[in-house]
């Protein structure tokens, strides 16, 4: 008795982007974010300190990891100012930050909130351990995601203010998105 032959289908080839956003954001997702933002930002470090300036190149980066304007000036604000004074406070060769969620304040498909632990030894050459507890919030991007950044999040808060050491906001961040 003949046998039927069964076409073979063409091998296919499944990609997961680790970005997108699930159901349901937690931990381990937004760990997974921040993962990306501390390369991300341990890249602009490096080529900030090897270029000592503030080249296209890292203003490129800048618009891409601030979700605003404001964040965006915030942060070239501070490098003008690490410009301005020597690098003085940076390792040789700077690793990442690494920054942990210690608690997830409040998540939504489009902006999450949280208190994390941010470890700067890789980076900072006498890290204050007052400034590793600290507040980050991202919202989604009004662009797609991208080669300059796939996560398709920005920041709207990073780091919890200004002074002797980051505090809490004193309204959700996530609450207009």
């Amino acid at each position: 008795m003949p046998t039927a032959t069964v076409p073979t289908a063409p091998a296919t080839t499944v990609t997961t982007n680790p970005y997108a956003v699930p159901a349901i954001i937690d931990v381990a997702y937004v760990n997974r974010v921040l993962a990306w933002f501390d390369q991300a930002n341990g890249d602009l470090v490096r080529n900030f300190i090897a270029a000592r300036a503030i080249t296209p190149e890292i203003v490129a980066s800048l618009r891409a990891v601030n979700a605003s304007e404001g964040m965006f000036q915030v942060n070239l604000d501070s490098l003008q100012y690490t410009l301005r004074t020597g690098f003085s406070g940076f390792l040789p060769n700077p690793g990442n930050v690494r920054t942990v969620v210690v608690e997830l304040l409040s998540a939504k498909s489009s902006c999450f909130y949280a208190k994390v632990d941010r470890d700067g030894s890789a980076v900072a050459k006498a890290p204050n351990p007052s400034l590793r507890t600290q507040w980050v919030a991202l919202r989604r991007l009004d662009s797609p995601p991208s080669a300059a950044n796939p996560t398709g999040w920005g920041y709207i808060l990073n780091g919890g203010g200004f002074g002797a050491a980051p505090r809490a906001p004193d309204t959700d961040p996530c609450a207009q998105f």
